[in-house]
């Protein structure tokens, strides 16, 4: 195997895991920023890639401390690594993005957050501009980067049914 990009598993194939955050009946949704790589000024989930786990590192335990730590740096919400287990999966999805010859495999978790979560307590990383908390009757106004965004509503409707 040839040199690993950076945040992919392999050369080829990348692993993309996002989380729907929910306070009551409202999901967390973040801004990406105008400066990111993909879908620059959308509406995202919090969450990103993997990288292939090195040797000290064993199962999938290290998928679930990167989308833990993801939640994390992304949104200053800590949720335990325990919470992703693999009985937890409620989205699991593959694209093929042919301009890049990179297939991905998309996977999705729903996390409830505390009843006496306060909002203040999120703090954005420089990655993203701003956050709302919406209801699911409202998801449709957001733009999430069109088709190619589609997997965040659909990560999303899924976490919710």
């Amino acid at each position: 195997m040839s040199k690993i990009n950076p945040h992919q598993l392999t050369d080829n194939v990348k692993l993309l895991q996002k989380v729907a955050l929910w306070k009551g009946d409202e999901v967390l949704i973040i801004k990406k920023s105008a400066d990111s790589v993909s879908r620059p000024e959308r509406w995202d989930l919090p969450g990103g890639n993997s990288e292939w786990p090195d040797a000290s590192q064993a199962g999938f335990g290290q998928y679930a401390q990167d989308i833990a730590r993801e939640v994390l740096e992304e949104t200053n919400i800590q949720i335990s690594n325990s919470k992703f287990l693999i009985s937890k999966l409620i989205f699991f999805n593959t694209f093929f993005d042919p301009d890049k010859n990179v297939f991905s495999i998309l996977v999705g978790w729903s996390i409830n957050l505390p009843k006496n979560f306060d909002k203040k307590q999120i703090k954005l990383s420089h990655e993203h501009t701003d956050f709302k908390f919406v209801k699911l009757e409202d998801l449709d106004k957001y733009d999430y980067g069109y088709k190619k965004g589609k997997f965040i509503t659909d990560i999303i409707r899924a976490s919710h049914g």
